[in-house]
């Protein structure tokens, strides 16, 4: 693990000062323009909860998924079509899966220092929706939430080999979980025969657990083991499909 944490920071070191800048961007622009335009429509949630307060734990998770797909794009589709440095890597006398989670952790752990960034960001900016007590738990999720994506967009990076097809998938992987993830907005404001479907996706599940916990003070078992176990469950059909496009 520590060799793909080493891999991770030279890759930073690389881009440093872009990666500085992206750190800071990335979460004023979408606090800005995903509350300030919608905050003004969604008062308030329905329980209450002013939007802006409402809506932070989403809009973390939304910024782990988009800080982790370049990322993984590049590993897992990028460097293995044009076979390079993925393929020294499957060679290597170690398992798939630790092929696969030292690349998803490696990754998380930029993600994480640039939630971090981003919770400071949108405590300036909106000073009463950041309280300390919450922090953690919105990291955890994000976390729980950048893994089961992150997952899934390796899932995609595996099955397919044209450029056009996986952006494709990735853009509307992006959308749908912008919308029907309860990120944005509440399930109640679907129709009942969509948000009924939409609660029960696994990356709902992660942050209707983490509003639970914030919100009603409830801990969410179910909705908390549930994308943990779709997690692992994805691990290992990534692991038997890169063993599988490496054909080892």
């Amino acid at each position: 693990m520590s060799a793909f944490i080493i891999r991770r920071w030279w890759l930073i070191r690389n881009r440093l000062m872009s990666s500085i800048a992206l750190a800071f961007i990335v979460p004023f622009i979408l606090s800005i323009v995903t509350v300030f335009g919608t905050k003004n429509i969604i008062i308030q949630s329905i329980n209450g909860q002013p939007y802006e307060v409402w809506v932070l734990p989403g809009l973390m998770m939304f910024m782990s998924a988009v800080l982790i797909t370049p990322l993984i794009y590049r590993d897992f589709f990028d460097l293995r079509i044009h076979n390079k440095a993925l393929i020294p890597m499957t060679l290597a006398p170690i398992r798939k899966s630790t092929i696969i989670l030292g690349i998803l952790f490696s990754a998380l752990l930029e993600v994480i220092v640039i939630i971090i960034i981003g919770l400071g960001i949108y405590s300036i900016i909106f000073p009463q929706a950041v309280a300390i007590e919450q922090v953690g738990f919105i990291i955890m999720y994000s976390i729980i939430f950048a893994l089961l994506y992150g997952n899934i967009i390796i899932l995609l990076s595996l099955f397919t080999e044209r450029i056009s097809v996986f952006m494709s998938a990735l853009l509307t992987t992006l959308i749908s979980i912008m919308f029907a993830c309860g990120l944005f907005i509440e399930f109640p404001f679907f129709p009942n025969s969509m948000s009924s479907v939409f609660q029960y996706l696994p990356l709902s599940m992660v942050s209707v657990a983490c509003r639970s916990i914030l919100f009603i003070g409830s801990f969410d078992t179910f909705n908390t083991l549930t994308p943990l176990a779709v997690t692992i469950i994805l691990i290992v059909i990534n692991s038997f499909l890169l063993k599988r496009k490496m054909k080892q």
